[in-house]
Protein backbone atom coordinates (compact mmCIF):
# COMPACT_ATOMS: atom_id res chain seq x y z
CA UNK A 1 0.00 0.00 0.00
CA UNK A 2 1.31 3.44 -0.47
CA UNK A 3 0.96 4.60 3.22
CA UNK A 4 2.63 1.77 5.43
CA UNK A 5 1.70 1.33 8.97
CA UNK A 6 4.15 2.58 11.33
CA UNK A 7 3.75 -0.54 13.34
CA UNK A 8 5.69 -2.55 10.49
CA UNK A 9 9.49 -3.56 11.12
CA UNK A 10 9.85 -3.39 7.54
CA UNK A 11 8.59 -0.17 6.53
CA UNK A 12 9.05 1.73 9.99
CA UNK A 13 12.49 3.60 8.60
CA UNK A 14 10.59 5.16 5.83
CA UNK A 15 8.02 7.59 7.85
CA UNK A 16 10.77 10.57 7.94
CA UNK A 17 11.40 10.06 3.92
CA UNK A 18 7.45 10.02 3.40
CA UNK A 19 6.72 13.20 5.16
CA UNK A 20 9.58 14.93 3.56
CA UNK A 21 8.83 14.10 0.33
CA UNK A 22 5.18 15.12 1.03
CA UNK A 23 6.10 18.30 2.08
CA UNK A 24 8.35 19.06 -1.07
CA UNK A 25 5.95 18.41 -3.68
CA UNK A 26 2.27 18.87 -2.37
CA UNK A 27 3.04 21.65 0.17
CA UNK A 28 5.85 23.89 -0.90
CA UNK A 29 5.50 23.68 -5.07
CA UNK A 30 2.70 24.94 -5.21
CA UNK A 31 3.22 27.44 -2.56
CA UNK A 32 6.60 28.26 -4.32
CA UNK A 33 4.18 28.91 -7.50
CA UNK A 34 1.70 31.29 -5.63
CA UNK A 35 4.52 33.38 -4.24
CA UNK A 36 6.22 33.48 -7.96
CA UNK A 37 2.34 34.61 -9.77
CA UNK A 38 1.99 37.09 -6.42
CA UNK A 39 5.61 38.78 -7.29
CA UNK A 40 4.39 39.09 -11.35
CA UNK A 41 0.85 40.01 -11.49
CA UNK A 42 1.18 43.33 -11.80
CA UNK A 43 3.41 43.31 -14.77
CA UNK A 44 0.95 40.42 -16.46
CA UNK A 45 -2.09 42.44 -15.84
CA UNK A 46 -0.50 45.09 -17.67
CA UNK A 47 1.51 43.02 -20.05
CA UNK A 48 4.74 44.44 -19.56
CA UNK A 49 6.58 41.05 -19.16
CA UNK A 50 10.00 41.10 -17.36
CA UNK A 51 12.63 38.62 -17.48
CA UNK A 52 10.72 36.26 -14.77
CA UNK A 53 7.62 36.53 -15.97
CA UNK A 54 9.34 35.49 -19.27
CA UNK A 55 10.29 32.75 -17.65
CA UNK A 56 7.69 31.18 -15.78
CA UNK A 57 4.93 31.85 -18.80
CA UNK A 58 4.01 27.94 -18.21
CA UNK A 59 2.29 29.28 -15.44
CA UNK A 60 0.02 31.76 -16.94
CA UNK A 61 0.16 32.09 -20.51
CA UNK A 62 -2.99 29.95 -21.01
CA UNK A 63 -5.39 31.75 -18.58
CA UNK A 64 -6.90 35.31 -18.94
CA UNK A 65 -5.35 38.13 -16.46
CA UNK A 66 -8.19 37.67 -14.20
CA UNK A 67 -7.10 34.29 -13.66
CA UNK A 68 -3.90 34.26 -12.94
CA UNK A 69 -3.61 32.20 -9.91
CA UNK A 70 -5.53 29.16 -11.86
CA UNK A 71 -2.90 26.52 -11.98
CA UNK A 72 -2.18 26.76 -8.58
CA UNK A 73 -5.94 25.48 -8.33
CA UNK A 74 -5.73 23.02 -10.74
CA UNK A 75 -2.81 21.57 -9.35
CA UNK A 76 -4.22 21.43 -5.66
CA UNK A 77 -7.03 19.17 -7.52
CA UNK A 78 -4.77 17.01 -9.27
CA UNK A 79 -2.84 16.86 -6.00
CA UNK A 80 -6.00 15.85 -3.86
CA UNK A 81 -7.31 13.13 -6.04
CA UNK A 82 -3.89 11.35 -7.39
CA UNK A 83 -2.85 11.50 -3.45
CA UNK A 84 -4.48 12.96 -0.67
CA UNK A 85 -7.36 11.48 -1.22
CA UNK A 86 -5.68 8.11 0.52
CA UNK A 87 -5.31 10.19 3.79
CA UNK A 88 -9.55 8.61 4.00
CA UNK A 89 -9.50 6.08 5.75
CA UNK A 90 -6.03 4.58 5.76
CA UNK A 91 -6.94 1.39 7.32
CA UNK A 92 -9.47 -0.01 4.68
CA UNK A 93 -10.01 2.89 2.20
CA UNK A 94 -9.17 0.85 -1.03
CA UNK A 95 -11.93 -1.32 -0.50
CA UNK A 96 -14.53 1.25 0.27
CA UNK A 97 -16.92 3.42 -1.64
CA UNK A 98 -15.60 6.76 0.56
CA UNK A 99 -12.93 7.52 -1.63
CA UNK A 100 -14.88 7.03 -4.99
CA UNK A 101 -17.46 9.07 -3.37
CA UNK A 102 -15.21 12.39 -2.44
CA UNK A 103 -13.05 12.20 -5.96
CA UNK A 104 -16.32 12.22 -7.64
CA UNK A 105 -17.80 15.07 -5.63
CA UNK A 106 -15.02 17.51 -5.94
CA UNK A 107 -14.69 16.34 -9.68
CA UNK A 108 -18.45 17.31 -10.43
CA UNK A 109 -17.59 20.86 -8.34
CA UNK A 110 -14.36 21.76 -10.52
CA UNK A 111 -16.12 20.70 -13.43
CA UNK A 112 -18.79 23.80 -12.76
CA UNK A 113 -16.63 25.94 -11.48
CA UNK A 114 -14.60 25.37 -15.04
CA UNK A 115 -17.50 25.73 -16.47
CA UNK A 116 -18.69 28.98 -14.78
CA UNK A 117 -15.16 30.87 -14.55
CA UNK A 118 -14.10 30.20 -17.98
CA UNK A 119 -10.46 30.93 -17.01
CA UNK A 120 -8.55 30.15 -20.65
CA UNK A 121 -7.54 32.43 -23.04
CA UNK A 122 -8.51 29.81 -25.97
CA UNK A 123 -12.09 28.11 -26.16
CA UNK A 124 -10.26 24.91 -27.62
CA UNK A 125 -8.43 24.86 -24.17
CA UNK A 126 -11.44 25.01 -21.58
CA UNK A 127 -13.36 22.62 -23.85
CA UNK A 128 -10.44 20.69 -23.86
CA UNK A 129 -10.28 20.86 -19.84
CA UNK A 130 -14.06 20.17 -19.10
CA UNK A 131 -13.88 17.25 -21.82
CA UNK A 132 -10.92 16.00 -19.15
CA UNK A 133 -12.76 16.46 -16.37
CA UNK A 134 -16.55 15.10 -17.35
CA UNK A 135 -14.63 12.07 -18.44
CA UNK A 136 -13.14 11.87 -14.60
CA UNK A 137 -16.08 11.92 -12.80
CA UNK A 138 -17.73 9.63 -15.01
CA UNK A 139 -14.45 7.49 -13.90
CA UNK A 140 -15.29 8.02 -10.38
CA UNK A 141 -18.76 7.12 -10.78
CA UNK A 142 -18.10 4.14 -12.86
CA UNK A 143 -15.72 2.98 -10.34
CA UNK A 144 -18.32 3.05 -7.62
CA UNK A 145 -20.61 0.90 -10.31
CA UNK A 146 -17.66 -1.79 -10.28
CA UNK A 147 -17.48 -1.83 -6.67
CA UNK A 148 -20.83 -2.18 -5.67
CA UNK A 149 -20.66 -5.36 -8.02
CA UNK A 150 -16.89 -7.21 -6.86
CA UNK A 151 -18.81 -6.52 -2.72
CA UNK A 152 -20.07 -9.52 -0.88
CA UNK A 153 -22.02 -7.60 2.07
CA UNK A 154 -25.23 -9.45 0.43
CA UNK A 155 -26.27 -12.15 -1.73
CA UNK A 156 -27.15 -10.43 -5.55
CA UNK A 157 -26.06 -7.09 -4.47
CA UNK A 158 -24.42 -6.35 -8.21
CA UNK A 159 -28.40 -7.52 -9.70
CA UNK A 160 -29.77 -5.68 -7.54
CA UNK A 161 -28.10 -1.97 -6.79
CA UNK A 162 -26.20 -1.99 -10.05
CA UNK A 163 -28.36 -3.98 -12.42
CA UNK A 164 -25.89 -6.84 -13.59
CA UNK A 165 -25.89 -10.68 -12.95
CA UNK A 166 -22.16 -10.36 -12.06
CA UNK A 167 -18.94 -7.79 -11.45
CA UNK A 168 -17.95 -9.40 -14.89
CA UNK A 169 -21.06 -7.75 -16.78
CA UNK A 170 -20.24 -4.29 -15.09
CA UNK A 171 -16.54 -4.05 -16.13
CA UNK A 172 -17.26 -4.93 -19.50
CA UNK A 173 -20.30 -2.30 -19.58
CA UNK A 174 -17.47 0.05 -18.12
CA UNK A 175 -14.89 -0.60 -20.47
CA UNK A 176 -17.14 -0.55 -23.43
CA UNK A 177 -18.36 3.00 -21.78
CA UNK A 178 -14.83 4.25 -21.57
CA UNK A 179 -14.10 3.84 -25.22
CA UNK A 180 -17.38 5.86 -26.47
CA UNK A 181 -16.12 8.39 -23.73
CA UNK A 182 -12.57 8.41 -25.58
CA UNK A 183 -14.15 8.08 -28.77
CA UNK A 184 -16.54 10.80 -28.35
CA UNK A 185 -13.90 13.58 -26.97
CA UNK A 186 -11.31 12.86 -29.25
CA UNK A 187 -13.93 14.14 -31.88
CA UNK A 188 -14.84 16.76 -29.68
CA UNK A 189 -11.27 17.93 -29.54
CA UNK A 190 -10.57 17.49 -33.27
CA UNK A 191 -13.54 19.32 -33.66
CA UNK A 192 -12.59 22.46 -31.57
CA UNK A 193 -8.59 22.50 -32.92
CA UNK A 194 -10.11 22.84 -36.50
CA UNK A 195 -12.06 25.35 -35.30
CA UNK A 196 -9.51 27.17 -32.95
CA UNK A 197 -6.96 26.98 -36.09
CA UNK A 198 -9.20 28.14 -38.91
CA UNK A 199 -10.65 31.36 -36.41
CA UNK A 200 -10.50 34.24 -38.30
CA UNK A 201 -7.69 35.89 -35.97
CA UNK A 202 -4.10 37.67 -37.16
CA UNK A 203 -1.09 35.23 -37.20
CA UNK A 204 2.53 35.24 -37.88
CA UNK A 205 2.89 33.93 -41.60
CA UNK A 206 6.31 32.40 -40.63
CA UNK A 207 5.02 30.40 -37.72
CA UNK A 208 1.19 30.32 -37.83
CA UNK A 209 1.01 31.44 -34.17
CA UNK A 210 -1.07 34.29 -32.64
CA UNK A 211 1.42 36.77 -32.60
CA UNK A 212 2.96 38.16 -28.89
CA UNK A 213 1.44 41.48 -27.43
CA UNK A 214 3.96 42.24 -24.92
CA UNK A 215 4.06 45.82 -23.79
CA UNK A 216 6.88 48.17 -22.96
CA UNK A 217 7.45 48.72 -19.48
CA UNK A 218 6.32 52.22 -19.37
CA UNK A 219 2.97 51.38 -21.48
CA UNK A 220 -0.28 50.27 -20.50
CA UNK A 221 -1.77 50.21 -24.40
CA UNK A 222 -0.21 48.81 -27.85
CA UNK A 223 -1.83 52.05 -29.43
CA UNK A 224 -3.88 55.55 -28.74
CA UNK A 225 -6.08 56.17 -32.09
CA UNK A 226 -6.93 60.08 -32.56
CA UNK A 227 -9.37 61.26 -34.83
CA UNK A 228 -11.76 64.23 -35.20
CA UNK A 229 -15.44 63.05 -34.39
CA UNK A 230 -16.74 64.79 -37.65
CA UNK A 231 -15.09 62.61 -40.32
CA UNK A 232 -13.71 59.72 -38.23
CA UNK A 233 -15.99 58.28 -35.33
CA UNK A 234 -17.58 55.42 -37.26
CA UNK A 235 -13.91 54.24 -38.88
CA UNK A 236 -12.00 54.44 -35.96
CA UNK A 237 -14.54 52.44 -34.05
CA UNK A 238 -14.35 49.85 -36.98
CA UNK A 239 -10.84 49.90 -36.98
CA UNK A 240 -10.49 49.07 -33.28
CA UNK A 241 -13.36 46.48 -33.07
CA UNK A 242 -12.08 44.78 -35.71
CA UNK A 243 -8.47 44.73 -34.81
CA UNK A 244 -9.78 43.78 -31.57
CA UNK A 245 -11.64 40.91 -32.71
CA UNK A 246 -8.30 40.08 -35.09
CA UNK A 247 -5.63 40.37 -32.33
CA UNK A 248 -7.51 39.00 -28.87
CA UNK A 249 -5.91 40.64 -26.23
CA UNK A 250 -4.74 43.86 -28.20
CA UNK A 251 -5.41 47.13 -26.07
CA UNK A 252 -6.53 50.59 -28.21
CA UNK A 253 -6.92 54.10 -26.50
CA UNK A 254 -10.75 55.07 -28.03
CA UNK A 255 -12.25 58.12 -26.62
CA UNK A 256 -15.45 56.39 -26.01
CA UNK A 257 -13.43 53.47 -23.97
CA UNK A 258 -10.94 55.38 -22.13
CA UNK A 259 -11.66 59.17 -22.09
CA UNK A 260 -12.02 60.29 -18.38
CA UNK A 261 -10.77 63.79 -18.70
CA UNK A 262 -9.87 65.56 -21.73
CA UNK A 263 -7.05 67.67 -19.84
CA UNK A 264 -4.98 64.23 -19.55
CA UNK A 265 -5.15 63.66 -23.42
CA UNK A 266 -1.26 64.33 -23.73
CA UNK A 267 -1.13 61.53 -20.77
CA UNK A 268 -2.93 59.48 -22.60
CA UNK A 269 -0.35 59.56 -25.79
CA UNK A 270 2.89 58.82 -23.57
CA UNK A 271 0.87 55.52 -21.87
CA UNK A 272 0.36 54.19 -25.44
CA UNK A 273 3.35 52.34 -27.40
CA UNK A 274 2.29 53.52 -30.93
CA UNK A 275 0.48 56.61 -31.91
CA UNK A 276 -2.18 55.69 -34.58
CA UNK A 277 -3.20 58.70 -36.51
CA UNK A 278 -6.91 58.82 -38.61
CA UNK A 279 -6.49 61.15 -41.39
CA UNK A 280 -9.61 63.20 -42.35
CA UNK A 281 -10.88 66.10 -43.40
CA UNK A 282 -10.91 68.65 -40.33
CA UNK A 283 -8.57 66.47 -38.58
CA UNK A 284 -5.66 68.79 -38.30
CA UNK A 285 -8.60 71.86 -37.49
CA UNK A 286 -9.10 70.11 -33.92
CA UNK A 287 -7.68 71.55 -31.40
CA UNK A 288 -7.69 68.53 -29.53
CA UNK A 289 -6.10 66.09 -32.10
CA UNK A 290 -3.23 68.88 -32.75
CA UNK A 291 -2.89 68.40 -28.96
CA UNK A 292 -2.46 64.52 -29.35
CA UNK A 293 0.15 64.81 -32.57
CA UNK A 294 2.11 67.49 -30.39
CA UNK A 295 2.37 64.86 -27.65
CA UNK A 296 2.98 62.07 -29.61
CA UNK A 297 5.95 64.27 -31.22
CA UNK A 298 7.21 65.22 -27.94
CA UNK A 299 6.83 61.51 -26.43
CA UNK A 300 8.49 60.21 -29.48
CA UNK A 301 6.16 57.63 -30.53
CA UNK A 302 6.22 55.76 -33.53
CA UNK A 303 3.28 57.08 -35.87
CA UNK A 304 0.81 54.58 -37.84
CA UNK A 305 -1.17 57.01 -40.46
CA UNK A 306 -4.08 56.15 -41.50
CA UNK A 307 -5.55 57.54 -44.48
CA UNK A 308 -9.62 57.73 -45.15
CA UNK A 309 -9.82 58.08 -49.09
CA UNK A 310 -13.61 57.57 -49.92
CA UNK A 311 -14.50 61.37 -50.39
CA UNK A 312 -17.90 60.88 -49.22
CA UNK A 313 -16.69 59.64 -46.28
CA UNK A 314 -14.91 62.68 -45.08
CA UNK A 315 -12.14 61.70 -46.76
CA UNK A 316 -9.14 63.73 -48.88
CA UNK A 317 -6.04 63.16 -50.90
CA UNK A 318 -2.33 63.35 -49.43
CA UNK A 319 -1.50 66.86 -51.06
CA UNK A 320 -5.04 68.22 -48.99
CA UNK A 321 -4.61 66.35 -45.91
CA UNK A 322 -1.04 68.29 -46.24
CA UNK A 323 -2.05 71.60 -47.26
CA UNK A 324 -4.59 71.55 -43.78
CA UNK A 325 -1.91 70.43 -41.30
CA UNK A 326 0.60 73.41 -43.15
CA UNK A 327 -2.47 76.24 -42.36
CA UNK A 328 -3.15 74.60 -38.80
CA UNK A 329 -0.06 72.92 -37.40
CA UNK A 330 2.10 76.06 -35.99
CA UNK A 331 1.32 76.71 -32.46
CA UNK A 332 4.33 75.03 -30.55
CA UNK A 333 6.63 76.50 -32.93
CA UNK A 334 6.45 76.81 -37.19
CA UNK A 335 10.13 75.36 -36.82
CA UNK A 336 8.86 72.18 -36.03
CA UNK A 337 5.81 71.67 -38.56
CA UNK A 338 8.71 70.19 -41.39
CA UNK A 339 9.47 66.97 -38.66
CA UNK A 340 5.74 67.28 -37.98
CA UNK A 341 5.07 66.62 -41.68
CA UNK A 342 7.78 63.42 -41.67
CA UNK A 343 6.45 61.76 -38.87
CA UNK A 344 2.56 61.97 -40.26
CA UNK A 345 2.91 61.99 -44.26
CA UNK A 346 6.75 60.74 -45.47
CA UNK A 347 8.32 58.11 -42.50
CA UNK A 348 5.65 55.26 -43.79
CA UNK A 349 2.92 55.35 -46.34
CA UNK A 350 -0.21 56.12 -44.86
CA UNK A 351 -1.97 53.56 -44.80
CA UNK A 352 -5.53 53.73 -47.10
CA UNK A 353 -8.78 52.67 -45.34
CA UNK A 354 -11.37 50.74 -47.68
CA UNK A 355 -14.26 49.24 -46.52
CA UNK A 356 -14.81 46.44 -48.70
CA UNK A 357 -14.53 42.90 -46.66
CA UNK A 358 -11.49 41.40 -47.78
CA UNK A 359 -9.61 44.63 -49.13
CA UNK A 360 -10.98 45.64 -45.42
CA UNK A 361 -8.76 42.92 -44.01
CA UNK A 362 -5.84 44.01 -45.89
CA UNK A 363 -5.89 47.21 -43.81
CA UNK A 364 -6.04 45.81 -40.52
CA UNK A 365 -3.18 43.54 -41.01
CA UNK A 366 -1.27 46.50 -42.89
CA UNK A 367 -2.14 48.51 -39.48
CA UNK A 368 -1.69 45.61 -36.88
CA UNK A 369 1.61 44.58 -38.33
CA UNK A 370 3.48 48.29 -38.20
CA UNK A 371 1.66 47.61 -34.79
CA UNK A 372 4.23 44.58 -34.00
CA UNK A 373 6.86 45.78 -35.77
CA UNK A 374 6.97 48.72 -32.50
CA UNK A 375 6.41 46.15 -29.95
CA UNK A 376 9.73 45.49 -27.37
CA UNK A 377 9.22 41.56 -28.29
CA UNK A 378 9.50 41.94 -32.27
CA UNK A 379 12.14 44.96 -32.33
CA UNK A 380 14.71 42.21 -31.19
CA UNK A 381 13.28 39.09 -33.44
CA UNK A 382 12.26 40.96 -36.84
CA UNK A 383 12.68 38.20 -39.14
CA UNK A 384 9.98 36.34 -37.04
CA UNK A 385 7.57 39.54 -38.91
CA UNK A 386 9.63 38.90 -42.21
CA UNK A 387 6.73 37.15 -43.71
CA UNK A 388 4.32 39.48 -42.39
CA UNK A 389 0.58 38.45 -41.07
CA UNK A 390 -1.99 36.54 -42.63
CA UNK A 391 -5.51 35.11 -41.42
CA UNK A 392 -7.05 31.95 -41.78
CA UNK A 393 -9.32 30.87 -44.66
CA UNK A 394 -8.15 34.39 -46.17
CA UNK A 395 -8.23 35.05 -49.89
CA UNK A 396 -5.10 33.49 -51.05
CA UNK A 397 -2.94 34.99 -54.19
CA UNK A 398 -4.49 35.18 -57.39
CA UNK A 399 -2.68 33.27 -60.52
CA UNK A 400 -2.75 32.72 -64.01
CA UNK A 401 -2.97 28.96 -64.42
CA UNK A 402 -2.70 29.45 -68.32
CA UNK A 403 -2.59 31.59 -71.16
CA UNK A 404 -4.90 34.49 -70.78
CA UNK A 405 -5.85 37.99 -73.33
CA UNK A 406 -6.30 40.82 -71.68
CA UNK A 407 -8.39 43.20 -73.59
CA UNK A 408 -7.85 46.53 -72.86
CA UNK A 409 -9.16 50.54 -74.41
CA UNK A 410 -6.91 52.42 -75.39
CA UNK A 411 -9.30 55.45 -74.40
CA UNK A 412 -10.03 53.77 -71.27
CA UNK A 413 -7.43 56.38 -68.85
CA UNK A 414 -7.36 58.65 -65.83
CA UNK A 415 -4.90 61.26 -64.53
CA UNK A 416 -2.07 59.17 -63.71
CA UNK A 417 -3.00 55.42 -64.56
CA UNK A 418 -4.67 53.60 -67.64
CA UNK A 419 -6.16 50.24 -68.48
CA UNK A 420 -3.02 49.74 -70.93
CA UNK A 421 -0.42 50.33 -68.50
CA UNK A 422 -2.66 47.92 -65.39
CA UNK A 423 -2.51 45.50 -68.03
CA UNK A 424 1.14 45.68 -68.78
CA UNK A 425 1.94 45.76 -64.94
CA UNK A 426 0.31 42.37 -64.85
CA UNK A 427 2.18 40.53 -67.40
CA UNK A 428 5.34 42.12 -65.51
CA UNK A 429 3.84 40.15 -62.64
CA UNK A 430 3.72 37.19 -64.45
CA UNK A 431 7.68 37.81 -65.86
CA UNK A 432 8.45 38.16 -62.51
CA UNK A 433 6.11 35.16 -61.14
CA UNK A 434 4.89 37.24 -58.50
CA UNK A 435 1.22 35.43 -58.02
CA UNK A 436 1.44 33.92 -61.08
CA UNK A 437 2.06 30.10 -62.76
CA UNK A 438 2.25 31.60 -66.19
CA UNK A 439 5.31 33.30 -67.85
CA UNK A 440 5.14 37.01 -69.47
CA UNK A 441 5.01 34.77 -73.32
CA UNK A 442 1.44 33.13 -71.95
CA UNK A 443 -0.02 37.12 -71.36
CA UNK A 444 -1.44 38.56 -74.08
CA UNK A 445 -2.37 41.86 -74.49
CA UNK A 446 -5.03 42.80 -77.07
CA UNK A 447 -6.51 46.34 -78.32
CA UNK A 448 -10.14 45.80 -77.60
CA UNK A 449 -11.48 47.80 -80.27
CA UNK A 450 -9.48 45.62 -82.89
CA UNK A 451 -10.10 42.25 -80.75
CA UNK A 452 -13.84 42.53 -80.81
CA UNK A 453 -14.91 45.06 -83.90
CA UNK A 454 -11.70 44.58 -86.25
CA UNK A 455 -13.00 43.04 -89.53
CA UNK A 456 -10.02 40.68 -89.40
CA UNK A 457 -9.34 40.34 -86.40
CA UNK A 458 -7.60 37.55 -85.29
CA UNK A 459 -9.33 34.79 -82.99
CA UNK A 460 -8.84 35.34 -79.28
CA UNK A 461 -6.79 32.55 -77.42
CA UNK A 462 -7.01 31.45 -73.74
CA UNK A 463 -9.10 32.80 -70.83
CA UNK A 464 -10.01 36.25 -72.16
CA UNK A 465 -10.29 39.17 -69.69
CA UNK A 466 -11.65 42.89 -70.86
CA UNK A 467 -9.60 44.99 -68.30
CA UNK A 468 -12.02 48.20 -67.39
CA UNK A 469 -10.63 50.81 -65.07
CA UNK A 470 -12.76 52.68 -63.08
CA UNK A 471 -12.16 56.44 -62.33
CA UNK A 472 -14.12 59.86 -63.05
CA UNK A 473 -13.42 59.74 -66.32
CA UNK A 474 -14.44 55.96 -67.29
CA UNK A 475 -16.90 56.73 -69.56
CA UNK A 476 -16.59 60.25 -70.38
CA UNK A 477 -14.43 59.72 -73.88
CA UNK A 478 -15.38 61.78 -76.97
CA UNK A 479 -15.72 58.95 -78.82
CA UNK A 480 -17.89 56.68 -76.76
CA UNK A 481 -15.61 54.04 -77.23
CA UNK A 482 -15.22 52.54 -73.90
CA UNK A 483 -19.15 52.07 -73.10
CA UNK A 484 -19.66 50.78 -76.65
CA UNK A 485 -16.54 47.83 -75.89
CA UNK A 486 -17.75 47.16 -72.57
CA UNK A 487 -21.08 46.44 -74.07
CA UNK A 488 -19.53 44.37 -76.71
CA UNK A 489 -17.84 42.30 -74.03
CA UNK A 490 -21.18 41.59 -72.69
CA UNK A 491 -22.77 40.36 -75.45
CA UNK A 492 -19.87 38.02 -76.36
CA UNK A 493 -19.78 36.80 -72.58
CA UNK A 494 -16.48 38.21 -71.96
CA UNK A 495 -15.41 38.30 -68.00
CA UNK A 496 -15.21 41.89 -67.08
CA UNK A 497 -12.50 42.59 -64.18
CA UNK A 498 -13.00 45.63 -63.07
CA UNK A 499 -10.01 48.12 -61.47
CA UNK A 500 -11.71 50.93 -59.43
CA UNK A 501 -9.19 53.58 -58.27
CA UNK A 502 -9.20 55.02 -54.54
CA UNK A 503 -7.14 57.80 -54.79
CA UNK A 504 -8.98 61.24 -55.01
CA UNK A 505 -6.22 62.66 -56.57
CA UNK A 506 -5.90 60.25 -59.65
CA UNK A 507 -9.77 60.19 -60.28
CA UNK A 508 -10.97 57.89 -57.65
CA UNK A 509 -14.74 58.28 -56.74
CA UNK A 510 -17.02 56.02 -55.29
CA UNK A 511 -18.41 52.97 -57.10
Amino acid sequence: DVLCSADDDEYSGLDAYFWVFFVLWPVLVPLAFLVLLLSIRSEVRAQRVRATARACRFLWRDYDPGFLFWEVVDMGRKLFLASLVLFIQTDDGSSKLLRLFVASVVSALYLAVLALARPFKRHDNLYLACTANLMLMCGFVLGVAIQLCESAAYEDMCHTLVGFDSARGANEFVIALTAAMLAASLLVVLFKTVSAVRMPTIRLSSSGRPPVLTLPRTCDFHGFISHVWRTGQDQTHTVVRQLQLLLPGVRIWLDVDNLDDVGRLEEAVADAMAFLVFLSVGYFKSFNCRRELYAALGSNRPFIPIQEADVDKGGASIEALKAECCEHCDEPAPSRLPLLLARVFEEAAPIVWVRGNDFQLVSLKAIALRMLRHSPYYASRPAELAGGVMVPRQPGPCVFSGPVTILVCRDNEGDNESAVGIARELKTAAREGRGSTASAEAVTIRDAEEALEGVNAAPLSGRVVFLLYLNDKTFLDAGGAVARLVQAAMDRRIAIAMVHEQDPTCGGVPF
